[in-house]
C-alpha cells in the first residue's frame, strides 16, 4: 500500500529545513520498506509549525508539525505512515485544526492542497474554472482589457508584475511558490481578451523559490484547456535591478542581468 506525504516547498517552511525533513522521510520509508508519494505543495499558512507534514488518509489529510529530522523515525514508530495521531507532533486532521476550519480561502483556496506545479492538479481543483478579483488598486479588469483589445497593436503584451516591494507582503511569494498555475491562468485570460500574444512575470531575485516554481510550471506539458490559450508565458529573471522600483518588467529589459530565460522563445501554450 502506498502513502502520499505533503512537505511544503514554500520559502518559510524551506528556511526551517523542509528539505531536509523530505529527504530524511524518503530514508526512513526506504529502509521500513514504506512505498510512498511525495508530493511538495504550498503552505497552509501556518507558519509557526513548519515544516508541517502531511499523511493523506481515508479520512483526510493528518498533519503533524513543526517536524524535524530527528522527529521523523520517532513518527514512522508512531505509526505516521497510516496517519496514526498519537505522536505528540499530532495536530489532528489537518482540516479541523481550528485556524483553517474559521476560514474561508478564496485567493488560497488552493493553496498547500495541491501540487504547485501539477497542471493536473489545479484543474482537478477547480483551476480555469472561474474568474475572481479586479486588478491593481481594484480597478475593474474588464475595463482595463476591452481599453487593451480596442487599441490598434502589431505586438501586446501581458506584464505581471510580481515585485511585490511593499515591506511586509507575502501574498504573491506565496501565491507562486504555492499556486502558480492560477497566475498562468490569470494571465492567460487576459491574453486571449485583449489579444496579447506573449506575456511576462517580472520577479525579484529574493525570491529564488517562486522563479523556480513558476517557471516549473510553466515547463509543464499543456493540458486540455490550458491548450487553447494563445499567450506565451515567460519568466523574467530580474538580477541586479533597481530594488527601490515598482518598474513594469520593460523597465528592467535593456539590462543584459535581466534577460528573459531561454524557454520565452518556445512556442506559446
Amino acid at each position: 500500500m502506498s502513502i502520499t506525504v505533503y512537505v511544503p516547498r514554500d520559502s518559510a517552511a524551506l528556511a526551517v529545513g523542509a528539505d531536509r525533513v523530505a529527504e530524511r522521510i524518503a530514508q526512513e520509508a526506504a529502509i521500513r520498506g514504506v512505498a510512498f508519494n511525495l508530493v511538495r505543495n504550498g503552505s497552509r499558512g501556518l507558519f509557526w509549525l513548519e515544516p508541517m507534514v502531511e499523511v493523506s488518509t481515508p479520512a483526510g489529510r493528518v498533519a503533524y508539525g513543526p517536524v524535524t529530522i530527528d522527529d521523523v523515525a520517532d513518527l514512522f514508530d508512531a505509526g505516521f505512515a497510516e496517519g496514526a495521531q498519537k505522536h505528540p507532533l499530532s495536530l489532528g486532521l489537518t482540516e479541523e485544526i481550528p485556524y483553517l476550519k474559521k476560514q474561508e480561502r478564496l485567493t488560497f483556496a488552493r493553496m498547500g492542497i495541491t501540487d504547485p506545479v501539477s497542471l493536473t492538479d489545479y484543474e482537478a481543483h477547480e483551476g480555469y474554472a472561474g474568474l475572481r478579483g479586479r486588478g491593481g488598486a481594484a480597478f475593474p479588469a474588464g475595463i482595463k482589457w476591452k481599453t487593451v483589445l480596442a487599441t490598434p497593436a502589431a505586438q501586446k503584451y501581458i506584464v505581471c508584475n510580481a515585485d511585490e516591494g511593499d515591506s511586509g507582503t507575502f501574498s504573491d511569494r506565496m501565491t507562486m511558490e504555492g499556486d502558480p498555475f492560477m497566475l498562468i491562468e490569470g494571465m492567460t485570460i487576459a491574453g486571449v481578451s485583449t489579444g496579447a500574444t506573449k506575456g511576462y512575470v517580472y520577479i525579484r531575485s529574493e525570491y529564488p523559490h517562486a522563479i523556480a516554481t513558476t517557471s516549473s510550471a510553466r515547463a509543464r506539458p499543456s493540458g486540455s484547456k490550458c491548450a487553447r490559450a494563445r499567450a506565451r508565458m515567460c519568466a523574467v529573471k530580474q538580477r541586479r535591478c533597481s530594488k527601490a522600483s515598482k518598474a513594469s518588467a520593460a523597465s528592467c529589459a535593456p539590462s543584459r542581468r535581466c534577460r528573459p530565460s531561454p524557454a520565452c522563445s518556445a512556442s506559446p501554450h
